[in-house]
């Protein structure tokens, strides 16, 4: 398979499991939303979000360094399994440090042991992350083989939640089954082998395992910085506001990343490319940005256009057709009390495509990696101070909320187009 067929098969298959995961959560979003309340729905995103600095001490930036160390050493069957199984030891001790630290902080700090069921489910994400090793299949460009496992292990999961969850008694459940697929589709991938064969076994000696983690440190950083504009806002909002508003927020921010699910896609299949290309053919690569800039640009516009419009259209449509009572009137009456939220973080789709564009498919794959995290970090300590100046004693904790991811968000965007323009100068531009 030639280069580009092979790029266009990678963003074929991740456009279909997007297509699934949409289908997925148009179902199961507002169904959840309306079977466990919107407090439920509010505790669980709490839980969600919290447990998330697990998942990024798990991966350690690996989903970034990873996928561009066996991208580079595609060719070389012995090294890529190298890279495979340093990775994997790796964040196999990550995953049991980072489980054993969240699990003490579960009974230590008072929000997290009043559900302690459902922060201690929510460690499934944990060990979901290391059970499926995705970045290996996209840094070997074989993302439509492991999107067949995950359309399979959603598929046969989805039934089970919209049966078995029917009111906020069935938390855990829903916890449970929504991070359920991604370790049916782990443990599918290491029994057959099915999509990308395993690599030949390696023993790592533990100075290769301490190079790793030093090689993926800057992309931890970032991640971790992310997180702070991120993960830590719904975390914030959970301990300084009610679950109402937090659930408000999670409704709306639940919106979002679906909208921008029509980006990542793109994104996932062209960071190998360019990485590749940044290494021999630097001309290529700035032409393969610039096309990313233009389609996830257009795209990330549409959606945050469709978006702004989306509740104020479709409910009153909705609860006219089928009436107040009907199951879909209720999910969009319940997100229709998020729409002051949306309005303040619809924007940051388009903001994040631009951001995307300028950070990690120019500055990482050029080697900015330096000015990448602080950029970052930079961007989380302001949103940690606005979200502590502007939520504690606001009755719209939620749309404080709001306002503070839409005002980092610019900021990086910013941040990164400021240095990117000299990349893409050097080597002909954006605007070229």
């Amino acid at each position: 398979m030639s280069p580009d067929s092979r790029l266009k098969s990678n963003i074929f298959a991740l456009y279909a499991v997007q297509g699934l995961n949409y289908l997925v959560s148009f179902v199961t979003f507002p169904f959840l939303l309306v079977q466990l309340g919107t407090e439920g729905f509010g505790v669980m995103n709490f839980a969600f979000a919290s447990i998330q600095y697990g998942v990024l001490l798990t991966d350690f930036g690996f989903n970034l360094s990873a996928v561009r160390d066996v991208a580079q050493a595609r060719d070389n069957p012995k090294e890529a399994a190298r890279i495979f199984w340093r990775v994997t030891w790796a964040k196999t001790l990550l995953m049991v440090a980072s489980s054993l630290i969240l699990l003490g902080l579960t009974f230590a700090l008072g929000s997290w042991q009043q559900h302690a069921s459902i922060f201690l489910w929510s460690q499934l994400y944990i060990v979901s992350s290391v059970l499926f090793p995705i970045w290996y299949f996209q840094g070997q460009e074989k993302l439509q083989l492991a999107a067949g496992l995950m359309v399979f292990a959603r598929a046969l999961t989805l039934g089970f939640l919209l049966l078995w969850v029917s009111g906020p008694q069935d938390l855990a459940l829903a916890v449970i089954l929504q991070a359920a697929p991604q370790i049916l589709a782990g443990l599918l991938w290491w029994f057959t082998g099915w999509g990308a064969p395993k690599p030949e076994w390696v023993r790592v000696q533990w100075r290769e395992l301490k190079g790793a983690l030093r090689a993926s440190w800057p992309f931890f950083l970032s991640a971790i910085s992310t997180s702070l504009y991120t993960t830590s806002t719904t975390v914030l909002l959970g301990m300084f506001a009610a679950p109402l508003q937090v659930g408000l927020f999670a409704a709306a921010n639940k919106l979002v990343y679906i909208a921008q699910g029509l980006i990542g896609p793109l994104v996932q299949a062209t960071y190998p490319r360019i990485a590749q290309l940044a290494v021999n053919d630097k001309p290529a690569a700035i032409q393969l940005i610039k096309k990313a800039f233009r389609i996830q640009g257009a795209v990330g516009l549409l959606m945050t256009l469709a978006l702004a419009l989306f509740l104020p259209l479709l409910t009153p449509l909705c609860v006219q057709l089928f009436g107040a009572d009907f199951g879909l009137s209720r999910a969009f009456l319940a997100l229709n009390n998020s729409q002051n939220v949306m309005v303040w973080l619809s924007p940051v789709i388009l903001l994040g495509a631009l951001s995307l564009v300028y950070g990690q498919q120019t500055l990482l794959v050029f080697g900015f990696e330096r000015y990448f995290s602080r950029v970052l970090v930079a961007a989380g300590l302001l949103n940690m101070a606005l979200m502590c100046w502007w939520v504690p004693g606001s009755a719209q904790g939620g749309l404080r909320a709001a306002q503070s991811v839409l005002t980092v968000e610019a900021f990086i965007v910013l941040a990164f187009w400021w240095r990117a323009r000299k990349i893409h100068a050097e080597h002909g531009g954006l605007n070229k």
